[in-house]
Formats: C-alpha cells, sequence, structure tokens
C-alpha cells in the first residue's frame, strides 16, 4: 500500500487539503451509487466524454456503475481507492466539495485508475478531451514541487504523467513569463496556436501560473540539422531558435516578456529540475540584464555565484574593490563594460558594436582604470571588474 498513501500525499499537494480515509460495505458503496449516480456531477468521465455517441453505443447501467470512481455527496466527496473482497468493503477517500474543483476531481480519478487497475480500457492520453485541465493541475503539482525542490530530493513526475508518451522522449523545454496588462493578458489557447504555427508541430503547453508557461519540443524541431553536433553548435543554435520565438510572442501580444530553454532532457525524470532551473535563470537574467528578455542558463554561471553571495559581502566587496566610485552609475560607462565582456574583451569588435572609433573605446577604458586601478584590457583585472558590475547590479549601490 505504500505507493498509495505515495499517491494520497502527491494529490494532497496539488489540491491542498487533506483527504480523510474511510472504510465502507460494498453494499453501502453500491446503494450510494444507485442514490447518486443520476446526477450529472457524478456521471464517470469516460460516459461525459461518449454523450454525443448513438444511444446503442452507450454503456450500461452496470458498466456504468463500475466506472464510476467518485461521488458528490452534496457536501463532501467520495474516492473509491480500493477494495477488501474478504470483508466485502470497500475503501475510500474523502474531502470536501468545495476544496476542489471539477477539474482536480477527473485528475484524481484518473490518477487512482492507474494505480488501482482500474483502467478497464480507459486509456489516458493528453489528447483527451480534458488535456488542457490536466495539464493546469499538472502545472499546479510542478509549482508546489518546486517550492520544495532540492537537487538531492529529485521527483518523477505523478501517474498517470509519466505514462504519456510526450513525456517519455527527450525535449528542449521552455520557459515564458509575461508581464501584461489586465486587459490584454494572455489567453493559454492563444498562445498554444501561436508556438504550433512557430514549432511547426503540435505543443505540450503547461500553464505555470497566470502569465507563466512550460512547453517543449523535440530537439530537431529546434536546432535543426546543424553543421556541427558540438555542445557550442547546439547553444548558437538554441539561441537562435529562442530569439526568432521572442520576437514572434513580442510582436503579437502587448506587455513584456522573458524566455529560457534548456537542453534536451527526459521530461518524465527531470521536469521539476529543469523548470525550477529556467524560472532561476529567467529571474538571474530580469536582476542582472534588464534590458535582455533571453535568459539561457550556460550563459547565467556567474550571475548565479554572485546571487548566492550574501548582500554584506557583496557591499563589502563593492566598497573594497570599487573603492567608492560612481563609475557605473554612467549609463556609458556601464554599456561599454557590458558589451565588452560580451565580446570576450576584444576591442576592436566592442568599438564596431558601440559605433565608435577604436581610439575613443581605448580612452573609456583608460578612464576605467584610472576610477578603481583595473585595466580590463587584461584577463586577471578583466574578472575582477565584472564581478564588481555585477554585485553593483544585483545590489544597486556603491
Amino acid at each position: 500500500m505504500k505507493h498509495i498513501l505515495d499517491l494520497k500525499q502527491q494529490i494532497e499537494a496539488v489540491i491542498g487539503t487533506t483527504l480523510d480515509e474511510y472504510e465502507i460495505t460494498m453494499l453501502e458503496w453500491n446503494q450510494s451509487i444507485e442514490n447518486l449516480s443520476s446526477l450529472e456531477a457524478n456521471q464517470p468521465l469516460f460516459i461525459q466524454s461518449k454523450a454525443h455517441e448513438e444511444e446503442d453505443e452507450r454503456m450500461t447501467g452496470s458498466c456504468m456503475s463500475a466506472e464510476i470512481i467518485s461521488l458528490d455527496a452534496g457536501e463532501r466527496i467520495f474516492f473509491r481507492v480500493g477494495s477488501n473482497p474478504d470483508e466485502n468493503t470497500v475503501v475510500c477517500w474523502g474531502c470536501p466539495s468545495a476544496s476542489i474543483t471539477m477539474e482536480a476531481r477527473r485528475l484524481i480519478e484518473l490518477l487512482l485508475r492507474s494505480n488501482s487497475g482500474l483502467n478497464s480500457g480507459l486509456k489516458v492520453s493528453l489528447q483527451d478531451e480534458d488535456a488542457d485541465q490536466q495539464l493546469i493541475i499538472l502545472g499546479r503539482w510542478l509549482q508546489n514541487q518546486i517550492k520544495v525542490y532540492s537537487p538531492d530530493n529529485t521527483e518523477q513526475l505523478p501517474t498517470p504523467f509519466n505514462t504519456f508518451e510526450e513525456f517519455q522522449k527527450e525535449k528542449v523545454l521552455f520557459v515564458l513569463q509575461g508581464e501584461t496588462p489586465d486587459s490584454q493578458r494572455v489567453d493559454s489557447n492563444v498562445l498554444n496556436k501561436l508556438l504550433e504555427s512557430y514549432f511547426g508541430e503540435e505543443v505540450t503547453l503547461i500553464p505555470l501560473g497566470a502569465q507563466e508557461w512550460l512547453f517543449m519540443s523535440d530537439e530537431t524541431v529546434v536546432t535543426g540539422e546543424a553543421d556541427e553536433d558540438t555542445a557550442e553548435a547546439r547553444k548558437d543554435s538554441l539561441l537562435a531558435f529562442c530569439s526568432g520565438l521572442y520576437e514572434l510572442v513580442a510582436s503579437e501580444f502587448a506587455g513584456v516578456f522573458h524566455l529560457s530553454a534548456s537542453f534536451p532532457c527526459i521530461p518524465k525524470n527531470a521536469l521539476v529540475q529543469v523548470t525550477s532551473l529556467l524560472q532561476e535563470s529567467i529571474h538571474l537574467g530580469r536582476s542582472f540584464h534588464v534590458t535582455q528578455h533571453i535568459h539561457l542558463p550556460w550563459e547565467l554561471q556567474l550571475e548565479q555565484l554572485v546571487a548566492s553571495i550574501s548582500e554584506q559581502q557583496r557591499l563589502r566587496f563593492i566598497q573594497e574593490i570599487g573603492k567608492g566610485t560612481l563609475l557605473f552609475d554612467d549609463s556609458e560607462t556601464l554599456a561599454t563594460l557590458e558589451i565588452f565582456f560580451s565580446l570576450d574583451c576584444n576591442v576592436s569588435e566592442t568599438a564596431k558594436r558601440l559605433f565608435i572609433h577604436r581610439n575613443t573605446l581605448v580612452y573609456r577604458l583608460d578612464k576605467i582604470k584610472q576610477e578603481i586601478g583595473y585595466d580590463v584590457r587584461h584577463f586577471k583585472s578583466a574578472n575582477i571588474v565584472q564581478l564588481l558590475l555585477l554585485m553593483y547590479k544585483v545590489t544597486k549601490k556603491v
């Protein structure tokens, strides 16, 4: 019964309420079905999905009773978990009706069917009519898992999600966050259609919040036929794909958007871990690079290190190394350093990007050296100034 107890904890985490356990006689359960099954709220999911078919194709009353796994008795909802044939009893879980939505109830039914062998030929897939609601519940589960996530405690997808074909193949994961006016909030269905037009295939879109989504795609769709099968080539392909995707989203919807993407992974085993990483990458990118909108994890390793340093230590570093300078308050100096570091400290390329003469850039770098004593054209000094710049950004103090 350990897997049933684990499932109970997973369900309680999703619905945010405790499930009480009951053991009643089989007769009592069958009588409850007779009294309550005629109500629309108690029609099993399989029956509801078949409501449009011809009368002779509908299930018989006895078969329908076997399909019923939950009953709404008014104030409380009861879920049939299992039975004890020797005692002729049924084990149920119960909770207040007002504590869960119909979508959550249907998902619980699917979870229980998968765990208790009650499938009766009912195939669970993301093509079912309630797929959107399943993904909403999965998004809630993901957010709850991320809140308590640690690298030592990797949580796999709950059943039946881990049986979905989409989650068993290698995928590139994306997280998109939007800051939109209330009157112009992005509708998930509209976003899904836009993404499918860009990816050229069906997209599994998982809502994580009011304006935050997780979605995934095959690596071949994202990277295409790359000339080189190297880590750097995949990074370049991912960046190019994300740039096009961001431009599409930003042009279609009002507001500001932020996007992150992962290397390919198996969602069944890594969905919580990778989603947490992508959310953290967006948070870091928004903190350290306020003018950028694409935040890829492998480009934010130094920022992740700086964010882990306490504010007191960061302030001390700024005061001691920065020598109390107001250097970074100058937007021109700030932009010069950011582009200089992004181009691997290449003076000629930085001058071209800034549309200035090379000597003008050299003058600016000399001025920085005079202010704080570090020549960023040298590797060691460049590292120190880059750390100083990142700590300044996150503290906004000197």
